[in-house]
């Protein structure tokens, strides 16, 4: 009869006669001397953890730096994004629309004393930004004013639209989106998520109705890469210049003014970093950067660094005042501001207007750059003919002849080989052997639980017949 030390051993002596792992058959081995024993074990143990360890290298490299960025000079072929332009008014009121409204709201003519006071509170509503927000403290104890649709208001006296906007594409007629931003009504166009911040207007037959934005590109050797509008020549326009894939927010780059009778020139030089079509396969963690078909947030479809600064101001404008201003129309969260709110908002604009680095908001990288970098702007100012009577903004874009591409280095397929060949390095093992290493051990398992079984009988027989 056996014990059961001695049944484990054979079990063992089994197991290692039978493995393909390289030592596991030595250690097993029957009559060898107890230090050659203990030595090969300690070899076995190294070669383990060594490959144990090389193989959790490979698995953090590819969970956590698995992709490059590299080099591309193929410009020749390039068909180059031209940049998207926002503009906004200076003063974004009308004063023809304004009496309009005031008289249509409260029956308050301009020969009415009242009518200055309606006046400033219109034109404060039209031309509200993050910036602005203080000045609605004049009307807090004012609760006949809180009733109003504040959106509704400055899209009734925004001024009209006018003006020609013309660009390279003479095959498409290109036109200004109305949009609602973090700075306001606006007006947009090259813009692919502009769709999700139009509003409902009239104010130009030449604005965009559709939710189909045609991106406008310009060939590598196109020498007339650029767009010019001519606008009101009474209304002075800040410019932002943005990617196509990015929209106004209330820390963007700063505009470019162009005022009454001036006329400016300006070429932007493009810098882009894009994203093979492999990298997909990999976990917006392991790349460190999200495509634009990838958004955190289930309310919208697509995802932009930019609009995820403004849900995350949102967000924090709600835990701070309870409510959010006015100019956010996608996936709005709680209730909009009346005046006390926007007031509210005003004392916390140190915290709103942080960087969105600062400010905690959890947006990724985009997989797809570009930024345009501002050349030395050409400047005329008109005082007499024909020009004095137009505001003109040119931009152009200066075509790069280098590009960034982020791709896959070490992908699925890397992080197998390399596994399987440290794996191999250092026990000999393939995957059929892993597959044989596990069948081994459970059968020797099973093998050594029926001898349990039988020297437990024989054990309890013995004692029957000694009784």
């Amino acid at each position: 009869m056996k014990t059961k030390k001695e049944i484990m051993a054979e079990g063992f002596q089994d197991f290692s006669s039978q493995t393909t792992i390289h030592g596991l058959n030595i250690i097993g081995m029957p009559k060898l001397h107890i230090f050659e024993r203990i030595l090969w074990i300690f070899i076995v143990s190294c070669a383990l953890v060594a490959a144990i360890s090389l193989t959790l290298s490979s698995l953090k490299r590819y969970s956590e730096n698995p992709t490059v960025v590299s080099l591309e000079k193929d410009y020749r072929n390039w068909m180059n994004p031209f940049p998207a332009v926002t503009g906004c008014f200076v003063n974004k009121t009308n004063l023809e629309k304004v009496a309009d409204y005031i008289k249509t709201r409260w029956g308050v003519t301009d020969s009415d004393e009242k009518f200055g006071y309606y006046s400033d509170f219109v034109t404060i509503v039209a031309n509200t930004s993050y910036e602005t927000l203080y000045r609605y403290e004049k009307f807090m104890d004012d609760q006949t004013l809180n009733n109003i649709d504040l959106l509704e208001l400055s899209s009734a006296v925004h001024p009209n639209l006018v003006g020609t906007l013309v660009t390279f594409e003479h095959k498409r007629k290109p036109k200004w989106s109305v949009v609602i931003t973090e700075m306001g009504i606006c007006f947009t166009v090259n813009s692919k998520f502009a769709p999700l911040l139009k509003i409902k207007n009239q104010l130009s037959n030449e604005t965009d109705d559709s939710d189909e934005i045609h991106i406008l590109r310009c060939h590598y050797l196109n020498g007339l890469c650029y767009a010019r509008y001519d606008s009101d020549p009474t209304l002075a326009v800040k410019y932002y210049i943005h990617s196509y894939l990015d929209i106004l927010h209330a820390t963007s780059d700063e505009p470019v003014i162009v005022e009454e009778s001036q006329e400016m020139d300006i070429s932007f030089r493009m810098q882009e970093t894009t994203s093979s079509a492999s990298l997909k396969d990999l976990s917006p963690l392991q790349r460190g950067c999200r495509f634009y078909d990838e958004p955190l947030n289930p309310d919208l479809k697509v995802y932009s660094t930019s609009l995820c600064y403004m849900q995350c101001r949102e967000e924090i404008a709600l835990k701070l005042c309870g409510c959010t201003p006015f100019f956010y129309i996608i996936g709005r969260r709680g209730k909009t501001c009346d005046i006390k709110g926007m007031v509210c908002l005003s004392k916390n604009l140190h915290i709103l207007l942080k960087n969105p680095s600062e400010l905690n908001c959890v947006c990724p990288q985009a997989c797809h750059l570009i930024t345009y970098i501002k050349q030395v702007p050409k400047v005329t100012k008109w005082e007499y003919g024909y020009f004095d009577q137009r505001i003109t903004f040119r931009w152009g874009l200066i075509p790069p002849t280098t590009k960034y591409i982020r791709d896959v280095i070490f992908g699925i397929d890397s992080l197998v080989a390399s596994s399987g060949g440290t794996v191999s390095l250092f026990l000999g093992m393939s995957v059929i052997g892993l597959i044989e290493f596990f069948y081994l051990i459970l059968e020797n398992l099973v093998k050594c639980c029926i001898r349990f079984k039988r020297n437990k009988k024989v054990k309890t027989n013995g004692r029957k017949f000694v009784n």
